[in-house]
Order: structure tokens, then C-alpha cells, then sequence
């Protein structure tokens, strides 16, 4: 003989189901991988390589930049980072340090002087 189940009942079930079903999704996607601190070196200094390009509108003729060491701290959403730059140009050769803001989805550069 079958068991009568309220509908209230039912529906407080489906709604538990849901709620878990949600809270499920939401922690999974709130647990994203926080990258390796090489990889977010290694982002950091093709970010910089990419804007000190533009500023030449990408003519490796003309200059060649070589971004060799990057010292960043992080913020809660930006990179604030020194560069060591080696720049080539016209026969001369010269090292530098550069300083600049970068975004934690490394697509904006805000370098500062």
C-alpha cells in the first residue's frame, strides 16, 4: 500500500534539493585555482613585454626590449611591479628598472615614472 506524502512536504524537499544543488555550484565556482607564483611571474613580464611594444607600435626594428626580472607585490586587484628591462636600440645597449601597475587579469599596464 503506498504512503501518502502532504505536498507541502514534496515541496520542502525539492527546495533543500535545490538549495544544496546551489550552494554546490556557487562553492565551486568561488574555488578557482590560484596560480603559481612562476606563472604569475611569467605573466607579468609578457604583460610588460606586450606594452612596451605598443609604445612602438610592435617595430622590433626599432627597439628590442628584453623584460629579465620582475619583483611584484599583490594587491587585491592589481600587481604593483618593478621590471629589469634591457632595451637595444641604434647600437646601444641599455639595462633598466621599470615600475608599473598591472591588473590581476594581466591586460591593463599603468606604468608609472
Amino acid at each position: 500500500m503506498a504512503r501518502y506524502i502532504p505536498a507541502f512536504k514534496k515541496s520542502k524537499k525539492i527546495r533543500m534539493k535545490k538549495i544544496i544543488v546551489s550552494l554546490l555550484f556557487i562553492t565551486a565556482l568561488a574555488c578557482q585555482k590560484k596560480p603559481k607564483p612562476a606563472e604569475v611571474e611569467m605573466h607579468l613580464k609578457k604583460a610588460m613585454s606586450e606594452f612596451l611594444y605598443e609604445s612602438v607600435n610592435n617595430d622590433s626594428t626599432k627597439v628590442k626590449f628584453d623584460v629579465q626580472e620582475v619583483i611584484y607585490y599583490e594587491e587585491l586587484e592589481s600587481y604593483e611591479c618593478e621590471f629589469k628591462v634591457n632595451m637595444k636600440q641604434d647600437g646601444k645597449d641599455t639595462v633598466g628598472q621599470m615600475t608599473a601597475t598591472i591588473t590581476r587579469d594581466f591586460t591593463k599596464v599603468k606604468r608609472k615614472i
